[in-house]
C-alpha cells in the first residue's frame, strides 16, 4: 500500500514538474524571441538557444566598448579641444588639447571626481556659452579671450557648445589665435597701404582742384567726375586709417569727455535731416532726453551718423525711423557694470537677409544689392546750403538740440559706400566697452542696430 502511495505521489510530483517546464520553456521561448536573437537553430533546446543568445549579446557589447573606447581616443588625440559635463556642470569628461588650450593640469581634473567645470576652468564665457545650450537645447557659439593669471597673457578661443542626452553638453573649443595674427598682419598691411596713399591722393585732388578752375565749361562734367572719385578714394583711406587706429589702440585712442548722449543722436540726425527730407522720411525718437555718459564725443557721433545715414538709405517713402533710449539693468557679473545705456536705431525697410546677418560688421562687406550705399546727387556745398536754409522747428518727431557739431564728414555726403561704415561702428563701441548687434526687428522688418554701452558707476 505504502508503494501505491509512493508512486501516485511521484506521477504528481513528475506532472508537475512537466507542467513547470512547459510554462519554463515557454517564458524563454519569449525572452528568445524579444531579444535581437539571430538565426539560432531551433531543433535546441530554449536553454541552449537562450545561452547562444546571451553569448553573442555579450560579443556584441564587448565589441561596442572597443568601439567606444577607440572614438574616445580619437577623440582625446583629437586637434580640437573637446569637454563635457553633465546635468549639475561637473566636469564629465576632457580631451588633453582642451587641456592644453584652457592651461588645465592634465592629472587635475581626474583626482577631482564630479567636480564643478568652473573648479577646474576659470571661464564665465564658458560656463554662461553651457547654460545657453541648456536652456535653448541648440547650438551656440561665442569668441572670448581666456586670461593666463600666470603668464599674464590673453588666448584668444572659440567654443562651440551642443546639446547631449540626460542633460549633458559637449564643447569643442578652437584656439584662434593664428586666426587672429593673420588678420592683425592683413588689418596692419591694409594700413600701411592707406597711409601710402593718403599723400599722393591729396596731391592729386590738389592738381583735379586746380584744374577745375582752369579748363572750359564742356570739360567741366569730366572734371567733378573725377574730383568726386578723388574724394571718394580719400574718404576710403581716411575709414581705413581711423579703422586701424580704433582696431590697434582700443581705448587709448579715445578723447572722453561728458556728452548728453540722447543731445548727440538728435545732432546726427539734424545733419542727415536734408537726405531725410527727399524721401519724406521722419525721426520718432522715444526714451531718455538727457542722459550723461564718458564718451569720445566725435567717434560716437560719427557711430550715430553710420546707422541714421543707413537707416535713411533702406527707409520705403513717408515712413518713420525709430529711435529708442533707454537703461537696461543686467545680472551683475564680475568685472562688468550691471546697468547699460540702450540705444535701438529700427527701420522700416527690407531688412537683412539670414545669409548676411552674420558678417554685417565685417570690413567691405556688402550685402544684396538694395543695402549698398548709393551716390547721391547733393555735393557738401549743396548740403550745407540747404541744410542752413531749411526750417528746422521742433517736432514730436525732429527735436532741435543746440551747440555745434563735432567735425566730422556726414557719411550722407560720401560719394559711394566702402563696406566700412559698420565695421567702424562696431570697433568704436568695443573701444567704448560696449556692443552692438544687428537683426531684424520682429514687427517692422527692417534692420534692427542695438548699441549697448556701459553707464559710468
Amino acid at each position: 500500500m505504502e508503494l501505491v502511495w509512493f508512486l501516485v505521489g511521484l506521477g504528481c510530483g513528475l506532472g508537475l514538474l512537466a507542467i513547470f517546464a512547459h510554462r519554463y520553456n515557454d517564458r524563454l521561448e519569449q525572452i528568445i524571441h524579444a531579444l535581437p536573437s539571430e538565426h539560432y537553430q531551433s531543433a535546441l533546446s530554449p536553454l541552449s538557444r537562450l545561452s547562444r543568445v546571451t553569448h553573442a549579446l555579450q560579443d556584441e557589447l564587448q565589441r561596442n566598448e572597443q568601439e567606444i573606447l577607440g572614438w574616445q581616443d580619437v577623440l582625446y588625440r583629437s586637434p580640437i579641444g573637446y569637454l563635457q559635463v553633465n546635468g549639475v556642470d561637473n566636469l564629465y569628461w576632457i580631451n588633453e588639447r582642451a587641456c592644453d588650450l584652457l592651461s588645465i593640469h592634465h592629472r587635475s581634473w581626474e583626482t577631482l571626481p564630479n567636480c564643478l567645470l568652473l573648479e577646474v576652468v576659470r571661464s564665465l564665457e564658458l560656463d554662461q556659452l553651457i547654460r545657453q545650450v541648456r536652456t535653448h537645447q541648440q547650438e551656440h557659439q561665442i569668441d572670448w579671450n581666456l586670461h593666463h593669471s600666470e603668464r599674464s597673457q590673453e588666448k584668444p578661443l572659440r567654443a562651440v557648445g551642443i546639446p547631449l542626452p540626460k542633460g549633458h553638453v559637449g564643447v569643442f573649443i578652437e584656439d584662434r589665435t593664428e586666426a587672429k595674427n593673420l588678420a592683425d598682419d592683413r588689418d596692419r598691411w591694409t594700413s600701411d597701404v592707406a597711409h601710402e596713399l593718403k599723400t599722393p591722393l591729396t596731391s592729386i585732388r590738389l592738381m583735379v582742384e586746380t584744374l577745375e578752375q582752369q579748363v572750359s565749361w564742356q570739360h567741366r562734367t569730366h572734371i567733378d567726375r573725377l574730383l568726386q572719385e578723388v574724394i571718394r578714394l580719400s574718404d576710403l583711406v581716411k575709414d581705413l586709417l581711423e579703422l586701424s587706429r580704433i582696431t590697434f589702440n582700443q581705448a587709448q585712442t579715445l578723447q572722453r569727455q561728458s556728452i548728453n548722449v540722447p543731445s548727440l543722436i538728435h545732432k546726427a540726425w539734424l545733419n542727415l535731416e536734408p537726405l531725410a527730407q527727399q524721401r519724406n522720411l521722419s525721426l520718432f525718437y522715444q526714451g531718455l532726453e538727457d542722459f550723461i555718459l564718458e564718451v569720445d564725443k566725435n567717434r560716437l557721433y560719427r557711430v550715430f551718423l553710420n546707422l541714421l545715414d543707413n537707416a535713411i538709405k533702406h527707409s520705403p517713402i513717408d515712413q518713420p525711423i525709430l529711435v529708442q533710449v533707454e537703461t537696461e539693468t543686467a545680472s551683475p557679473q564680475p568685472g562688468e557694470p550691471n546697468q547699460w545705456l540702450c540705444i535701438d536705431i529700427i527701420d522700416t525697410g527690407s531688412g537683412f537677409s539670414a545669409e548676411v546677418l552674420p558678417h554685417v560688421f565685417k570690413r567691405f562687406y556688402r550685402s544684396d544689392p538694395s543695402r549698398v550705399r548709393s551716390t547721391f546727387s547733393l555735393n557738401q556745398s549743396e548740403l550745407l546750403e540747404r541744410q542752413s536754409s531749411s526750417s528746422l522747428e521742433p517736432t514730436a518727431t525732429s527735436i532741435l538740440v543746440s551747440g555745434s557739431e563735432p567735425e566730422l564728414p556726414a557719411t550722407a555726403t560720401s560719394q559711394g559706400g566702402s563696406g566700412l561704415g559698420l565695421a567702424i561702428a562696431q570697433q568704436i563701441i568695443l573701444a567704448h566697452g560696449g556692443t552692438i548687434r544687428a537683426r531684424n526687428h520682429p514687427q517692422t522688418g527692417g534692420a534692427w542696430l542695438q548699441i549697448l554701452l556701459p553707464c559710468n558707476t
